[in-house]
């Protein structure tokens, strides 16, 4: 998939964080590496019902690309500190930098690995009823359809695309919410990337409610050409609060389910998922 460059910097930021083992670091020709990865586990007990929440985690992958196989070892927490082991990972190839994971002795087991995206998920159900789904920080969806619509006579925009990520903090159930790339049309603006910090986090059974009221955002935008018929460039402004914020994240779909309010008049409901060319999540 082609680089998405709202989420270079992000993503750029993951990838510096992932650690390799001086044996493991890949070396030209060579196929196999290692990779610790911070990431957050999302977590649910299947037999009591109960939402365990979520927590910061490291997931150790072993993957060769050549022989498409692959292993994990997996850690997690039910209220002691536990880990797993799958060594019998199939990397099955989906398109360039991009492994859809499957485990021939666990079903519980799906995942994928991309490193275009520098994104990994790995879910998997424990032996004693855990549910654990594993995703980087940055939990984000690129293939979205939105509906923007006014308070007064302005036009409603249809834009697809719109890009949502949303960096988890488990230590205190709370998330960076970015909206990158859409429109303003009752004050003539497109905004590159509304940023919103520290907004609460509920744990649900299948995921996350980020949700809040009256939340301050710094916004860039596309700012006019001057008069001289240069671009003004990108511009930034606190001006554009959100109203009203709830998105419903489905980890177990790997799909979103927003509505916000920009500002005093943009209302926005969005729907979609992570992957625009990618069927299975």
């Amino acid at each position: 998939m082609k680089k998405i460059l709202f989420l270079i910097a992000a993503m750029g930021l993951l990838m510096s964080a992932i650690s390799c083992s001086d044996d493991d670091e890949p070396r030209s020709g060579r196929s196999e590496f290692t990779v610790n990865t911070p990431m957050v586990n999302h977590v649910y007990n299947t037999v009591s019902g109960e939402v365990l929440g979520m927590s910061a985690t490291y997931n150790k992958l072993t993957i060769d690309t050549a022989k498409h196989t692959a292993s994990l070892e997996l850690r997690y927490n039910d209220g002691v500190e536990k880990k797993t082991q799958i060594n019998d990972i199939v990397a099955k190839p989906k398109r360039l930098g991009f492994y859809e994971l499957s485990s021939p002795s666990n079903a519980s087991f799906s995942g994928y690995v991309d490193f275009n995206e520098a994104a990994m998920r790995y879910s998997y159900t424990t032996a004693d009823g855990i549910r654990v789904i594993s995703t980087i920080p940055d939990v984000f969806y690129l293939k979205t359809k939105n509906t923007i619509s006014y308070l007064d006579t302005t036009k409603t925009t249809v834009m697809d695309n719109t890009m949502y990520q949303f960096t988890m903090t488990p230590v205190n159930n709370t998330a960076i919410v970015k909206v990158m790339g859409i429109v303003h049309a009752k004050h003539n603006k497109y905004f590159n990337n509304i940023t919103a910090t520290s907004v609460p986090v509920t744990v649900t059974r299948d995921g996350y409610i980020i949700s809040g009221q009256n939340i301050a955002t710094t916004a860039y935008y596309r700012a006019s050409m001057d008069s001289t018929g240069t671009s003004a460039g990108v511009k930034v402004t606190d001006k554009y609060p959100f109203k009203t914020f709830n998105a419903v994240v489905d980890l177990e779909k790997d799909s979103i389910v927003a509505n916000f309010m920009i500002g005093d008049s943009a209302v926005v409901v969005a729907t979609g998922r992570t992957y625009p060319d990618y069927t299975a999540y």
